[in-house]
C-alpha cells in the first residue's frame, strides 16, 4: 500500500513562506515598481518621478502636467496590465499625481 506524499514544489512552499512572515505586500510594491518601464512604456518612465503601491493602491508621480493627464485616461488599463504581470489582482486603484 503506498502512503500518501506530502512533498510540495518549492514554489508553493515559498509562497506560504512569504504569505506566513507577512512579505506578500512589499515583494508586491517591488514587482509592481520594477514592471512600471515595460508596462507603462519609454517615454512614460522617463517622466516618473515614483511609483508606489500601498494596499492595493498605486500612486505614481511624474514630472509633467500633460502627461498626468493622459495618464489618468489610462487607469483601468494600466491596473488591468499591471495585474495580468503579476498574475493575482494586487493594483485596485490608481492616483496619478
Amino acid at each position: 500500500m503506498r502512503r500518501p506524499s506530502n512533498e510540495r514544489s518549492l514554489g508553493d512552499a515559498l509562497g506560504d513562506m512569504i504569505d506566513a512572515y507577512g512579505l506578500r505586500e512589499k515583494l508586491d510594491e517591488l514587482d509592481i515598481a520594477s514592471w512600471w518601464d515595460e508596462v507603462a512604456g519609454g517615454p512614460i518612465a522617463r517622466h516618473t518621478v515614483e511609483v508606489r503601491l500601498k494596499r492595493g493602491h498605486l500612486h505614481v508621480r511624474v514630472d509633467n502636467a500633460p502627461l498626468r493627464q493622459e495618464l489618468s485616461y489610462m487607469k483601468e488599463r494600466l491596473i488591468e496590465l499591471l495585474n495580468e504581470r503579476s498574475g493575482r489582482a494586487v493594483v485596485r486603484s490608481v492616483t496619478i499625481a
